[in-house]
């Protein structure tokens, strides 16, 4: 008689090692959607407190005639721009920094952490606007009324490279420079 040889069910070396391989793949591209996901969020919180700024600006111009510029030097940010060092529920009295009574002024707030610091510049008709921090800002024309610059600054995933979101009174737009850095 023949021996027949039986063939064990079960999975080679080969295949178990395709199969890890595939994981591994497939978990470092989640990893990469989900690190874009959360950069996109932060840009997302930023665009909205310009927002909320841009808001705040208009109703000061309204009742004053001009826009508050915030910031005493352009950009001092508020409330920071330190990684780790994200304020709640600003302006707070909690919290000391240099232009807190010109946010409280202004009446922009947070209800909830930041991840930018913020700095707002404003000025009246025929002065120049401060030179922004990214790197290709936009060109405006010379400015016939008053004006406001708002520049929001932070370092999303700690390596250095700051992330910048700028609005202006200039036009409706919002740019952002190194969204994912």
């Amino acid at each position: 008689m023949v021996a027949k040889r039986r063939r064990s069910a079960g999975f080679t070396l080969v295949e178990l090692m395709v199969v890890v391989t595939i994981v591994g793949v497939l978990a470092t591209l989640a990893g990469v959607a989900f690190q874009r996901y959360i950069h996109a969020s932060h840009v997302s919180e930023a665009t909205a407190m310009i927002g909320s700024i841009r808001g705040a600006q208009e109703s000061y111009r309204s009742m004053h005639l001009v826009y508050l510029d915030v910031s005493a030097t352009f950009p001092t940010y508020y409330p920071s721009t330190s990684p780790g060092a994200f304020a709640t529920a600003w302006p707070d009295a909690g919290f000391s920094h240099v232009d807190q009574s010109r946010w409280a002024l202004l009446g922009a707030r947070s209800d909830s952490p930041t991840h930018f610091g913020y700095a707002v510049a404003a000025g009246m008709a025929g002065t120049t606007p401060p030179t922004l921090s990214i790197a290709s800002p936009p060109a405006w024309a010379t400015t016939i009324e008053p004006w406001f610059i708002v520049e929001a600054k932070g370092d999303l995933n700690g390596n250095g490279v700051p992330c910048y979101v700028v609005g202006t009174s200039f036009t409706g737009e919002i740019f952002v420079q190194s969204e994912g850095e």
